[in-house]
């Protein structure tokens, strides 16, 4: 398969994933949130109560994350440096097993598990397999994947700061 048409599958599928935890966050956190609250350990719970993110703020999150991936998913096919496309798959791949493993712990829906089971974790299980399997994964294409790692964290926390500004 083209990496082009895996690049391109990738955006619609963080679209989708990231619709559906705008969508659900603020309804989840109003009616679910307070039930099993008991449930989360404190430290977790005390970041959560001190920062109520509504669903605009999220949405602006999402969409300055949106920009900066777009144009880097764009550079990537246009000039062929697939580390990029590799180290944007590495920095959300932690964050979509977590959907699921809090629905388990807390015995409930959380925003963002059924994209995450029905498309985003088969998607990565095959775009790995995909990427390791081709010469596109190399030791340079690691090290060029931590590096897009590094400067996504701040821009990810940037848009937080963004977000917050959206009250």
């Amino acid at each position: 398969m083209d990496i082009n048409i895996w690049i391109v599958s990738y955006l619609i599928i963080f679209m989708l994933h990231n619709l559906e935890e705008i969508i659900t966050i603020e309804k989840w956190r109003l009616k679910t949130y307070p039930r099993i609250a008991h449930k989360i350990p404190s430290f977790i719970r005390k970041e959560l109560e001190s920062n109520k993110i509504t669903t605009v703020q999220f949405a602006v999150v999402v969409f300055v994350l949106s920009v900066v991936v777009s144009g880097g998913l764009i550079y990537t096919s246009v000039f062929e440096q697939y580390f990029i496309f590799l180290g944007v798959c590495l920095f959300f791949a932690a964050n979509i097993f977590t959907h699921p493993l809090q629905s388990l712990y807390l015995r409930c829906y959380t925003p963002g598990v059924i994209t995450s089971l029905l498309l985003v974790i088969p998607y990565y299980s095959l775009f790995f397999y995909h990427f390791y399997d081709t010469e596109m994964f190399s030791f340079g294409t690691m090290i060029g994947a931590i590096i897009v790692i590094a400067c996504l964290a701040p821009i990810f926390i940037l848009s937080h700061k963004i977000g917050e500004k959206w009250k």
